[in-house]
């Protein structure tokens, strides 16, 4: 423990809040909540832990402290905080392909009904989650046969623009002619919401008011148009009368299974009495957590956020909080949720089913897990007697250049342990010192700046390492001229080498640096393909990243060098004007009108972008 610990550990406060764990480099590799965060807090430095907290322990280098008001809100800022920060000692859940939400755009001007996967907090309304793509693909064209919402993207739509078909067949309202005020949309907008929250006879009395003033004012064919929602809504409605009266109810059986550092959650949905989907999920146990705190993690991480949870949540066991979980989906929803253990009956017998689905997927994935890791020990022991060296390479990084004609020149490295891609350990490189294109001198300064970096931190006793961690292996994308080049300015540098190999694409040969003639082996043969896997990552890691960088270089807007011009007034402008042309054929005045803006700024923005009609363009 070092002594800004020490000093901070003194001026914990007896308050609920959460808690971030940083290592030396500053990243935060934990997040925990807390009813108290001086106990909590304290915790961790006192007394003995299990394996696993003792190694978080020794990498805790700093840390901070968010108070709240209540535990409930501590719940929901921990849940949010591991999302945003992805810390490698929390539990993530590793697949999340299945659970779907809508999401209602309230932060455009004409919102838009998305499906998304996951809900942040962007403005937007989220309605799920869904059991499944398919379920959530029905909700929205039942939605867009009711509500006439726009479907068209932010790029498309522009006002004053021509309806599209949508439009003419009555399935959009065509805010982009003007045919409707932001007024009159956002009273749609707020029964789509009803609609999706199950809020049926509010809904339904808001039509026959619309229906009526229709009727009154002769808008015959407004009233005849409500006339046919109404009817469809009341179908549904009385559907979902019958439904709850039929006591079947709807609930969601949740159970999980545990093994190693891997759980599984499986989740049968019922609704009406009927199982109509299923889902499973993996979760990475960060801190080898029980069942309970597992669970707890799961039901916030899928439910929270979401407001389309049914009444009761039927567990194999009480996750940790139970309450205060129940308690916060009850406030998220409107509607009181249970969180309970079945103890008799037909719901019990279901729910021991899904426990035992549970446990058939862990075992599944443990028993591939364990072929896939023997799969890899074999092609790391076949390279290691092909390339004739004394150790098999437990750590082997590759290394690709990627740019076009030289702009946004970029280095990537990544990183496989034991056979396996490890992502976190990946890194990029924007090539510093050349202006033209040389692959040959991109891939020395990218080896020297990793290998010098790597010295550092082992001389500085940096803990845990990043580059400290030197290779067994270093692979380069290309052929006998990349390695020559590589292999020559290493030798210049201080420090063992690890063995250097390239594998060039064209004939998949392995070039060695003391060997003229290349090495072919077969192409079934597995330690080929992992040398073929480690090539293709470094090499998607690297195009990725210098599409990324091009991107950001081709979209700047001039806007973007304006001054006193941030986010927020540039979008407010665009949404104002539609494009740069138009903003700059604005006149002062029409400038400041826009929301957001002042005098002031608009003055200088007009200046800003006259300033070579005015006779002070740059030089």
């Amino acid at each position: 423990m070092n002594d800004k610990i020490r000093q901070k550990l003194k001026q914990l406060p007896d308050l609920p809040g959460c808690y971030l764990m940083k290592d030396s480099s500053g990243q935060i590799i934990y997040v925990g909540k807390a009813v108290n965060l001086k106990n909590r807090v304290r915790s961790y430095f006192r007394g003995a832990h299990d394996p696993k907290t003792e190694r978080l322990v020794e990498k805790i280098a700093d840390f901070e402290t968010v108070i709240v008001k209540n535990e409930a809100e501590a719940l929901i800022l921990e849940a949010n905080l591991i999302k945003e920060h992805d810390p490698h000692y929390n539990i993530l859940m590793r697949d999340d392909k299945h659970y779907p939400y809508l999401r209602l755009t309230l932060d455009e001007e004409f919102p838009r009904l998305l499906v998304a996967r996951r809900a942040k907090a962007d403005g937007s309304k989220y309605f799920g989650p869904y059991p499944s793509v398919g379920s959530i693909g029905r909700a929205r064209e039942i939605v867009h046969d009711i509500f006439p919402l726009r479907t068209c993207s932010g790029h498309t739509f522009k006002k004053g623009q021509r309806a599209c078909l949508n439009a003419h067949i009555g399935r959009c309202c065509a805010p982009c002619e003007g045919r409707i005020s932001v007024a009159e949309y956002a009273k749609i907008v707020e029964q789509v919401s009803l609609f999706l929250q199950g809020k049926m006879p509010a809904l339904i009395k808001e039509r026959e008011r619309e229906m009526e003033v229709a009727a009154t004012e002769l808008r015959f064919e407004d009233a005849a148009r409500h006339r046919d929602v109404l009817q469809v809504l009341k179908a549904l409605a009385d559907q979902q009368e019958i439904d709850n009266s039929s006591g079947k109810g709807d609930y969601d059986l949740i159970a999980i299974a545990v093994a190693e550092e891997l759980a599984v959650v499986q989740l049968f949905f019922v609704r009406s009495g009927t199982v109509i989907s299923r889902a499973n999920y993996r979760l990475s146990r960060g801190m080898e957590e029980d069942e309970s705190i597992l669970l707890r993690h799961f039901l916030q991480e899928y439910y929270g956020g979401g407001d389309r949870i049914p009444p009761k949540l039927l567990v194999d066991r009480l996750p940790e909080d139970a309450a205060l979980l129940a308690e916060t989906f009850s406030a998220q929803t409107g509607h009181k949720v249970q969180i309970t253990v079945p103890q008799r009956g037909d719901k019990l017998r279901l729910l021991k089913l899904v426990k035992e689905n549970a446990k058939a997927i862990l075992t599944n994935y443990l028993n591939a897990k364990d072929r896939q890791e023997a799969k890899n020990a074999a092609a790391l022991e076949k390279l290691r007697q092909v390339l004739g060296l004394e150790v098999t390479p437990a750590r082997i990084e590759c290394y690709d250049i990627s740019h076009i004609q030289g702009t946004d020149m970029v280095g990537s490295m990544v990183v496989f342990i034991n056979g396996a891609s490890s992502p976190k350990l990946y890194r990029h490189f924007r090539i510093k010192t050349l202006d033209g294109s040389n692959d040959f001198a991109a891939l020395q300064e990218v080896l020297e700046r990793r290998w010098r970096r790597g010295l550092a931190e082992r001389a500085e006793g940096k803990m845990p390492l990043d580059f400290g961690d030197l290779p067994d292996l270093i692979v380069i994308d290309g052929g006998k001229g990349q390695l020559s080049s590589v292999v020559a300015r290493l030798n210049e540098l201080p420090g063992k080498k690890p063995y250097i190999i390239s594998l060039a694409k064209r004939l998949e040969e392995i070039y060695l640096p003391d060997q003229e003639q290349p090495l072919r082996l077969p192409y079934e043969e597995p330690a080929l393909q992992l040398l073929q896997r480690l090539r293709d990552e470094a090499h998607r890691f690297a195009i990725t990243y210098h599409r990324r960088l091009r991107k950001k270089r081709q979209t700047r807007s001039l806007l973007d060098d304006a001054p006193g011009i941030g986010p927020q007034r540039q979008k407010s402008l665009r949404q104002c004007f539609g494009s740069l042309k138009a903003i700059k054929a604005a006149s002062i005045d029409e400038l400041a009108a826009a929301p957001g803006m002042t005098k002031a700024a608009a003055a200088s923005l007009y200046h800003f972008l006259h300033q070579d009609s005015e006779g002070k363009g740059p030089s």
